[in-house]
């Protein structure tokens, strides 16, 4: 019969100052520091750490010392498994399931922080909370408003709101958000998150089987709080826009508050129906910019907690210098660092950072938009001056178009940004010159090379 431990996080507790004499500091810190235990007895020794990520480093890189001091401590030799203590969240009557985290160099970093689904519609995130946003001079206003949306749904004059910016920047982060806390204060009953593309799938379902036509209806018209990412794409279907339209309508006649992403103001949203976009300025759009870089260390020092580590201030001072632009790069950094060092048995130290950088090549945000406008205006014989002149010829156009498309891809530069630094032209004409060279770029293989040679001469250069 096993032998009953009385008191195993004591005796854990034992083990940890026993560790401790034996590991540097920080590695204490990152892979011991917020463990504990479930389980202690002669056959089972069951340690609890706050990430999937932590369990694999430590069985690979510290079980077998972890095994020698459990022998000095106690006189016995059980067998170690490791679990992430995790308990699952609930939206509305639905059970969101536990998001465990991967190893890093098993998973996909833009999967990270993908959303998990359920039908008919989908469940939040259980991360997007505002707890979790990391509020900064780029998304101050924007945070803002979505935190008075979420304490007073429909009862504001910002209804519809609409969050607007580049990939990567916590748009969805704070559409989710505005779910979480509306729910958990009881504020709102019916909470409905759907991207777009979605909807639009709802939509079609429905018209293929008439009799669910219905049931689409009443579930996104009877909402509390819709909460719609990517309103952009909506673009791609008529009779969707139509219905958009007056679901929007009846929402919007019930009081009922209705919350938006889209990667561009709304009324800028080439092919979407004007009937549509009036509707989408009734209330307040606010942008999303690239973080500054105090926000970037404060958003790298939060994901790594997260993933249950600790990084120095300055690794995250090199990696927040380094990634300048998007949230999700940023992000996406860290994971590779901590891939990078779980596989070569290294520290996650300053050297560790720095190698990942240098293997990394140059961030996008390292380019200028002044080199991206002289690369292009090289390339089409032009001068700098003529690219981003007056003149209307289409090689120019064409030139320009293109700078316009590397800066904002490359860069993540804000649409009246790049209008600034082409002769002071509004951001209409830059996102029209965006939209012009990726519906090209998807159609004509002989453009989308050169806007490719053109990026990879770009990232080059920049080096």
């Amino acid at each position: 019969m096993a032998l009953e431990i009385q008191d195993p996080q004591e005796l854990w507790a034992q083990c940890l100052l026993n560790i401790e004499r034996q590991v540097r500091p920080q590695s204490f810190t990152n892979w011991f520091k917020q463990t504990s235990v479930s389980h202690f007895d002669q056959d089972l020794l069951v340690i609890q750490v706050p990430s999937a990520f932590s369990a694999a480093w430590i069985e690979e890189h510290y079980l077998q010392m972890i095994q020698s001091v459990v022998w000095e401590e106690t006189a016995l030799t059980p067998d170690i498994s490791f679990v992430v203590t995790q308990a699952p969240q609930s939206v509305g009557d639905q059970v969101l399931p536990v998001e465990q985290e991967v190893p890093a160099n098993e998973g996909d970093p833009a999967e990270d922080e993908q959303e998990i689904e359920s039908a008919p519609a989908q469940s939040l995130n259980k991360r997007y909370t505002f707890e979790e946003f990391i509020i900064g001079d780029s998304n101050r206003f924007a945070h803002a408003t979505a935190l008075a949306v979420a304490n007073s749904p429909g009862k504001t004059e910002f209804n519809p709101l609409v969050i607007y910016g580049g990939v990567g920047l916590g748009k969805t982060h704070l559409l989710q958000a505005i779910g979480h806390h509306a729910y958990n204060h009881n504020l709102a009953e019916k909470i409905v998150y759907v991207p777009s593309e979605k909807f639009m799938r709802d939509f079609v379902q429905s018209l293929q089987d008439r009799k669910s036509i219905g049931e689409f209806q009443s579930f996104y018209r009877s909402a509390d709080i819709l909460l719609v990412d990517d309103i952009q794409f909506l673009i791609r279907g008529e009779q969707t826009q139509n219905e958009f339209f007056h679901t929007f309508n009846a929402l919007h006649q019930s009081e009922k508050q209705i919350v938006m992403t889209s990667d561009s103001p709304p009324g800028h949203l080439d092919g979407l129906e004007e009937r549509l976009k009036s509707r989408f300025i009734w209330g307040l759009a606010t942008a999303i910019d690239a973080p500054e870089l105090e926000t970037r260390i404060a958003i790298l020092h939060k994901k790594a907690e997260r993933t249950g580590i600790r990084i120095s201030d300055d690794v995250a001072a090199l990696l927040g210098n380094h990634i300048r632009s998007n949230v999700r790069e940023l992000e996406g950094t860290l994971i590779s660092l901590m891939a990078y060092c779980s596989i070569h048995k290294k520290e996650l130290d300053l050297e560790a950072a720095q190698h990942i950088i240098q293997e990394q090549g140059p961030s996008p945000s390292e380019v200028s938009i002044e080199a991206i406008q002289h690369q292009v205006a090289d390339h089409f014989n032009l001068t700098r001056e003529q690219l981003i002149g007056k003149g209307r010829k289409q090689d120019v156009a064409t030139a320009r178009h293109i700078a316009m498309f590397l800066i904002r891809t490359l860069i993540g530069s804000h649409f009246t940004t790049i209008g600034l630094h082409f002769g002071n032209r509004d951001h209409s004409t830059v996102i029209h010159a965006v939209n012009t060279v990726e519906n090209r770029y998807k159609n004509d293989p002989s453009f989308a090379r050169l806007v490719e040679d053109l990026s990879d001469t770009v990232r080059r250069q920049s080096r």
